[in-house]
């Protein structure tokens, strides 16, 4: 490996990311960014992050917006996400729950958000707004749906992130009840910190999720990180979990989970901390962390930012001149499509690295229980059953402008019932069992694909 001589700060970078992640793939990768002229620490932190680079060393990089401009009306606006059509009768105290359970509160207001108890993911790294009060003795505990995310941290506040589909996520903050409460008014606050980080100029200024995968401390604090701000099904197994713990058929063993790191001399070991370990499961609601709840949810985040993020990008570029220009007009919104279709459709997923076993799992009974087809497994070499995303019935997608839409389901059309000898080759892993299973699952869940020819 060329490695220059003045760049000392690459050479740290280099040697931490061998001795954790090189064994695990192939040189050839870093050779070619080097011989494409990108620098060693710049093609370093790619590979570390899953950033596409050119050969400039420049990032291949959407537009990026600012959620305080005067055409979103972020902050103006009414949201209308799920966690705001409740907060009115929340605030009211009309949430009634079992305050002989130490977390009936807690449990009484996912039922009302209809967020399933066994979607339970623990977090240990201090990558949250109640940094102090995380740490391997204390998870954060996260649980989620379609369009809501919340996070509760034991003897700390609880935060719901709902999607509104026009204006993004939507913070807010509040705490549970102190003691035997028989009804508790809670001032749910919309929180503005919450922003700095999740609509930073890193994920585009959109006002979207985060999932962080870190090297996580003794303490929680973070030693290094993986990757901060890409999320979605094509970040490979290995650089996920980080900070992260996993129960069940866990199948990750290369990667963070369950573990914390100690740096000496640029050198990190690994050290086990095995769920439960330094704190107990009576403090949460179920004793799991589903490993097959965080597969999920990763490509989940990763499609609630790409639409929102084309739903700010096209409302800006509509105020531009040339977006009245059909020509120019057409081929925006077909860029933007391209981008989801091939999100939807799962075409760069990352394979899983062994099955996992899903029978006895809490979570995939929840989950798959809704009846539709785009909600089955596979996890064999891949989450899902049928390749195209449940998430296209989720607020997010529903908020994306209406010639987008259109041509997110033309595409997705076309993928679907083309004869094979003309299938792009960019979709040719799909089956026609498969396609013809997905098509009239679309058929059935949205009229708008159904009435396409």
């Amino acid at each position: 490996m060329n490695m220059l001589a003045n760049e000392q700060e690459g050479k740290e970078k280099f040697t931490l990311f061998k001795q954790l992640w090189l064994p695990r793939y192939q040189t050839i990768h870093l050779n070619k960014l080097q011989m494409s002229g990108i620098p060693l620490k710049l093609a370093v932190a790619a590979y570390l992050t899953g950033q596409t680079l050119v050969a400039s060393g420049e990032q291949n990089i959407l537009p990026a917006v600012s959620f305080r401009a005067a055409i979103h009306q972020y902050l103006e606006k009414q949201p209308r996400d799920p966690f705001t059509r409740i907060k009115a009768d929340l605030e009211s105290g009309s949430l009634f729950y079992d305050d002989r359970k130490p977390l009936g509160y807690l449990e009484s207001l996912l039922g009302k958000l209809k967020i399933s108890k066994h979607s339970q993911q623990l977090v240990f790294s201090t990558t949250s707004l109640q940094l102090s009060r995380i740490s391997p003795r204390n998870p954060r505990a996260i649980y989620f749906n379609e369009d809501l995310y919340l996070g509760y941290v034991p003897g700390g506040q609880i935060e719901v992130i709902g999607i509104d589909p026009e204006i993004g996520a939507i913070p807010y903050i509040f705490s549970p009840p102190a003691g035997k409460e028989k009804s508790w008014h809670p001032k749910a606050i919309r929180s503005r910190r919450c922003m700095n980080c999740h609509a930073n100029s890193d994920i585009g200024g959109v006002p979207g999720l985060l999932i962080s995968s870190v090297i996580p401390g003794p303490g929680g604090g973070s030693i290094d990180a993986f990757r901060q701000t890409d999320t979605g099904h094509a970040i490979p197994y290995d650089l996920r979990f980080g900070g992260w713990h996993l129960t069940g058929n866990h199948t990750f063993p290369t990667s963070w989970a369950n573990s914390t790191g100690v740096m000496s001399k640029s050198i990190v070991t690994k050290i086990s901390n095995p769920p439960g370990t330094f704190f107990n499961w009576n403090r949460y609601l179920v004793p799991e962390s589903e490993v097959i709840a965080n597969p999920v949810l990763e490509p989940q985040v990763g499609f609630v930012n790409r639409c929102l993020g084309a739903t700010y990008r096209l409302r800006e570029f509509f105020l531009l001149e040339e977006s009245k220009e059909p020509a120019k007009r057409t081929v925006r919104i077909s860029q933007e499509a391209v981008r989801i279709v091939e999100y939807v459709l799962f075409s760069d997923e990352a394979p899983l690295p062994k099955p996992i076993s899903y029978e006895n799992s809490a979570f995939a009974k929840d989950f798959q229980s809704k009846g539709d087809p785009l909600r089955q497994f596979n996890l064999k070499d891949r989450l899902m059953q049928r390749r195209c995303s449940y998430m296209i019935r989720s607020l997010s997608f529903q908020g994306l402008p209406e010639e987008l839409k259109n041509a997110v389901f033309s595409k997705i059309k076309t993928v679907m019932t083309v004869p094979r000898s003309k299938l792009s080759s960019e979709f040719s892993y799909f089956g026609e069992t498969e396609r013809k299973e997905i098509n009239e699952a679309l058929e059935i869940i949205s009229p708008r694909y159904a009435g396409l020819k």
